[in-house]
């Protein structure tokens, strides 16, 4: 099947997802235990989608709420496989609760195939007064908006290998660095849209 040559739409969510606090271990926040609607943004994407330069922009806004010295970790899995990590993202000093926090994230496929020859590269950033730029010192919160931060701070590298040849579903994951109720995390608003991959 040909490529698409348009943007298509392949998820969104209708309503906010579960604000999620008190956790550290790794958590979608689409699908988890107590998930709202938000889990129509879980998607499975059939054999053979990704094509070698496809992209994919998952795109969110969310609710944040954080106390100092706490860290946060995004994941994108695709089927089992955590295909793209971000930095561990540093948090400001003051806290808040519930406060917007934007964040891109652009997945292009670098190789297509089975077992674990398929990969992705990710770039994006993220833009909320509670996040602090990796390799800054954490401080008070920054004026609306204004804090942001690069998806990750490493070199740019292709992310974990998986195997494209079958259906994967694609989720969207967070890690708390501290288990505190004044630490949470719920999504607003998610999309996940898709340019020259194979159209459903």
């Amino acid at each position: 099947m040909a490529s698409q040559s348009w943007g298509q739409l392949l998820a969104s969510i209708p309503v906010a997802g579960t604000n999620y606090t008190a956790f550290t271990a790794i958590k979608s926040m689409l699908t988890s235990a107590s998930a709202t609607e938000a889990s129509s943004g879980f998607i499975t994407l059939p054999p053979n989608f990704f094509q070698r330069s496809g992209v994919i922009e998952i795109e969110f806004n969310a609710g944040m709420s954080w106390a100092s010295g706490n860290t946060m970790v995004f994941t994108i899995n695709v089927g089992s496989v955590a295909a793209a990590v971000s930095s561990t993202l540093k948090v400001t000093t003051t806290g808040g609760t519930t406060e917007p926090l934007y964040g891109k994230v652009r997945l292009t496929c670098r190789a297509q195939g089975n077992g674990t020859i398929a990969n992705l590269m990710a770039q994006g950033f993220l833009i909320g007064r509670g996040i602090c730029p990796a390799g800054a010192t954490a401080g008070a919160n920054y004026t609306a908006g204004m804090g942001s931060a690069s998806w990750t701070e490493a070199t740019p590298a292709v992310g974990t290998g998986f195997d494209s040849t079958v259906a994967n579903t694609l989720d969207f994951l967070c890690t708390m660095g501290t288990n505190s109720a004044s630490n949470g995390f719920q999504l607003q608003e998610y999309t996940v849209k898709s340019w020259g991959n194979t159209a459903f």
